[in-house]
C-alpha cells in the first residue's frame, strides 16, 4: 500500500540534458560538485528556462551560500513574475554557514522560466559608513554610537552568490 500512496515524481526536467538552459551555466548539470556563481553587481539572479511550459510540483535547491532569496516563476498567462517561495533567514542549521538544501513541495503552477533573485548571502559584508553613496544597499541608519550623536549607515557589501544545483519535478505520468 505504501508504494501506491507515495508520490511518484517525474524526471528532473531542470537538467540540461532535457533542454533546460541555465544562466549562469552549471547549476543544472546534475553534479553537486560544480558551483554556479553570479558576480556582486546590481542584481544577483539565477535563471532557468525550459524548452516548453511545464507543470511544476516540487523544487529542490542545493545551496552553497545563499541566505535571503526569492524563488519566482514566469506566469505565462499574465506575463509577469510571481514569487512562489521566499527565504528570509534560517536558524539552527548546526555547524553549517548556510542551509545546504531547500525542498519546496506542494507547488502547483505552470511555467517556462524560474529565477532565483538573491538579496543576501552569508559572505556579504556589512560595513559602517558616515555617508551613503548612490547604489548602496542600506541595511540600517543609526544616529548614535555609544550614546553620542553620530549619524551613520550600515551598508551591505555584496559577495558572489553561489548555487550548486536545482531540481524541478512534476508528477509522474503512468
Amino acid at each position: 500500500w505504501s508504494s501506491r500512496l507515495s508520490t511518484q515524481w517525474s524526471e528532473n526536467f531542470a537538467l540540461a540534458t532535457y533542454g533546460a538552459e541555465a544562466t549562469p551555466a552549471g547549476f543544472n548539470d546534475g553534479k553537486l560538485e560544480t558551483i554556479a556563481a553570479v558576480a556582486p553587481k546590481n542584481e544577483r539572479i539565477f535563471m532557468l528556462k525550459f524548452p516548453a511550459v511545464k507543470r511544476v510540483r516540487k523544487i529542490i535547491i542545493h545551496n552553497d551560500n545563499l541566505f535571503r532569496f526569492n524563488l519566482d516563476y514566469w506566469d505565462t498567462e499574465k506575463l509577469e513574475w510571481k514569487t512562489v517561495y521566499s527565504v528570509r533567514q534560517r536558524r539552527d542549521i548546526e555547524n553549517e554557514r548556510a542551509q545546504a538544501k531547500y525542498v519546496m513541495d506542494r507547488l502547483n503552477f505552470q511555467t517556462n522560466m524560474l529565477r532565483i533573485n538573491v538579496s543576501r548571502t552569508v559572505d556579504d559584508d556589512v560595513v559602517t559608513k558616515p555617508i551613503a553613496e548612490p547604489g548602496d544597499k542600506i541595511v540600517n541608519r543609526k544616529l548614535t554610537i555609544g550614546g553620542l550623536y553620530y549619524p551613520h549607515y550600515r551598508v551591505v557589501k555584496p559577495a558572489m552568490a553561489r548555487l550548486r544545483e536545482i531540481e524541478v519535478y512534476s508528477l509522474a505520468t503512468q
